[in-house]
């Protein structure tokens, strides 16, 4: 069995179209409020590119699949209505690809957790502009990954669930596969938790997570634990 992350960031939202944080469970997944009265979902812009963006991971799926070899693909999204959006649009497309090819499959439905979440700014919650407040945010990212300036969430406390959210999946996935099946499990979370989580992936301190290359909005990227932290896990796991 062999086990492939990849990290997908949900795509253009309302939230961005208004430069406005939303980082609470409350406001984020609610299907009222916002500039239309439908909530935080995604942008008409965001639709379009999350399929783009989904029809290029496909296709990078299906040349790294072997002959002989299936690919499935699980769906893990955040409860937010901009990864839940972002999530149902990959799901479906999958689904249309393995009509085409009979080596990719979907497994299952799109499963939610919450430890995807986006990062909780805090006392600037509903603000604008939002890039101007995480600016100041990240400052202190950098300085200290503990803090918790103006209420948000810590680099730390972020670090803790979305690696949680890996380390659960390697070990639902350690038992009762075929040899010849490849699952790739796609994470659709948010920008700052995708950060924070490629930074612990490479084994590097919280301060650094401004260092990793953004994941613009539907914009995906293959992970894996650098090679230090993949021979922890694999020892963990096979214990």
């Amino acid at each position: 069995m062999t086990l492939e992350f990849v990290l997908f960031r949900h795509g253009h939202s309302l939230a961005n179209l208004e430069s406005r944080v939303v980082s609470s469970l409350e406001h984020g997944t609610k299907k009222t409020g916002g500039p239309f009265g439908t909530g935080f979902g995604l942008s008409d812009r965001g639709r379009g590119e999350v399929k783009e963006s989904v029809a290029s991971l496909l296709e990078y799926i299906l040349q790294s699949t072997s002959s002989g070899t299936t690919s499935q693909i699980r769906i893990v999204a955040s409860p937010f209505l901009r990864t839940q959006h972002t999530a149902h649009l990959i799901h479906e497309s999958i689904q249309q690809k393995s009509l085409e090819f009979d080596q990719l499959t979907v497994k299952g439905e799109i499963e939610t957790d919450k430890d995807l979440r986006e990062r909780f700014f805090g006392e600037f919650e509903l603000a604008t502009p939002s890039d101007n407040i995480y600016d100041q945010v990240w400052i202190e990212d950098s300085r200290n990954p503990f803090h918790r300036s103006f209420g948000v969430e810590s680099v730390n406390e972020v670090t803790e669930r979305a690696t949680g959210v890996v380390r659960r999946v390697e070990s639902e996935e350690q038992t009762g596969q075929e040899s010849a099946v490849k699952t790739w499990v796609i994470l659709v979370s948010h920008g700052d938790a995708l950060q924070i989580l490629q930074t612990a992936m490479k084994g590097w301190s919280g301060d650094r997570h401004r260092e990793v290359e953004h994941l613009n909005t539907a914009n995906w990227r293959h992970v894996a634990w650098c090679d230090s932290l993949k021979d922890a896990h694999s020892g963990a796991l096979n214990a």
